[in-house]
């Protein structure tokens, strides 16, 4: 509960005190008189308050070539779809709307036009997607139990009865989107343009757009049918888009990769094996299993020079047909592999001593928080891990390869731990 308030106060601090000063009507963002400049003013301090404070990381912003456009296409469908159909849901349930007044007041001000339809989707997106969510993943929450909760309080946040579930399921659709990509740009650019598309409508509309219906143009009938074909379509969409097979997601892992320079990846590389060597398991463990790491994995070579120096037994792994075999390390008796990997020559342990391993480095090319890990294609440590009923089995990987979910079935084993914090 701890960790969870930690990934929670941070991100939330200056909107509850935008609040607080909202309902007092008194302090620093009323200083000038001005809603429309207190809200932009609010909205700046939040982006620049989380960004100091390192609670969105750079990575939130990136894009890389595994957006394609008919993807990015079908998430936005999907979004908007949804997003009509709760607009008529919420329509329905004829809850009470105590900021329309409020809205037109702040709209007649380019602060406050900014600031709702620009500034604000970005401030909401970084707080509620970039830190929340991003927060509680990185402190090893389920995406699902981040996604709701960021949801929870982006709807509450909006104090206003007519807003809270078409913002929750908003927050829902959001979420998950920024799940998946790893990213605020297309949650942003869907609010953005949410937001702006209302505002539009406001200035178009007048104060007519207080007392507008859809139900009052459109036949009931209709509207209904329109709202269920909408409803399914968003979550078509939805699905077909977080579905990601194997194969894709090994593409897309390799073009993150492609961004990282061979030095990065050599100094990330450097930073795990520290980490590593600071667990427990390191040094409870006598007999460890490592591997030799190709040039695009998290390099052992600290780790290797490590258990010799403390005296551990180290095995390395060495390709024979469609099985590993396991063979105690000696730097001297190196050659490379089948698959270009650095492999012992040294003599075959017997399978009768694999209960004296302790802890098993498992390379791969994605992992999720829950241990599902994706590997190469070939399945070797997938055959050879139920074997070794003892050892402790921790994942190793850059932070670019933990994902929300690694595509598997029923043969892929899950390690126990996953270490990829730089």
């Amino acid at each position: 509960m701890k960790r969870l308030l930690s990934a929670l106060w941070t991100p939330l601090l200056p909107v509850f005190i935008f609040l607080l000063c909202q309902l007092a009507g008194v302090g620093v963002v009323y200083a000038n008189g001005s809603l429309s400049l207190s809200l932009f003013l609010v909205e700046i301090l939040v982006i620049a308050w989380l960004m100091v404070r390192k609670k969105v990381k750079r990575e939130d912003f990136r894009v890389d070539s595994s957006w394609k456009s008919r993807r990015c296409f079908i998430a936005i469908l999907g979004a908007f779809s949804i997003m009509f159909a709760m607009n008529v849901v919420s329509e329905w349930m004829g809850l009470p709307d105590y900021t329309m007044k409020t809205v037109m007041e702040v709209l007649k001000s380019p602060f406050g036009v900014l600031s709702i339809a620009l500034l604000g989707p970005v401030a909401e997106e970084v707080c509620f997607r970039g830190a929340i969510i991003g927060g509680m993943l990185r402190e090893g929450r389920h995406p699902w139990t981040a996604i709701l909760v960021s949801s929870m309080f982006f709807s509450l946040i909006h104090f206003n009865p007519a807003q809270i579930p078409f913002a929750f399921v908003m927050g829902l659709v959001l979420g998950l989107i920024y799940v998946r990509t790893e990213s605020l740009l297309l949650p942003i650019f869907i609010h953005v343009f949410n937001n702006s598309t209302a505002v539009v409508q406001l200035f178009v509309m007048g104060d007519a757009a207080e007392d507008f219906k859809m139900s009052g143009v459109i036949d009931e009938k209709y509207l209904i049918i329109g709202c269920v074909v909408y409803l399914v379509i968003g979550v078509v969409c939805l699905r077909s888009f977080f579905r990601i097979s194997k194969t894709q997601l090994r593409e897309e892992i390799r073009n993150r990769k492609r961004s990282y320079s061979r030095e990065r990846l050599h100094d990330m590389s450097l930073a795990l094996e520290r980490t590593i060597m600071e667990r427990r398991e390191w040094w409870e463990s006598q007999t460890v299993l490592l591997y030799h790491a190709l040039p695009d994995e998290v390099d052992t070579s600290l780790l290797l020079s490590a258990a010799v120096e403390s005296g551990k037994t180290i095995l390395l792994p060495r390709v024979d047909g469609e099985r590993l075999t396991l063979h105690p390390y000696d730097p001297s008796q190196m050659q490379s592999g089948e698959y270009g990997i650095m492999e012992p020559q040294t003599p075959e342990i017997p399978e009768s001593r694999y209960g004296e391993i302790e802890m098993v480095l498992v390379p791969g090319m994605a992992f999720d928080r829950r241990g599902h890990r994706l590997g190469r294609g070939k399945g070797f440590y997938d055959r050879l891990l139920p074997s070794l009923n003892r050892a402790r089995f921790i994942g190793i990987c850059f932070p670019f390869q933990i994902v929300a979910k690694v595509p598997y079935d029923k043969y892929d084993v899950k390690v126990d731990d996953v270490c990829w914090s730089v």
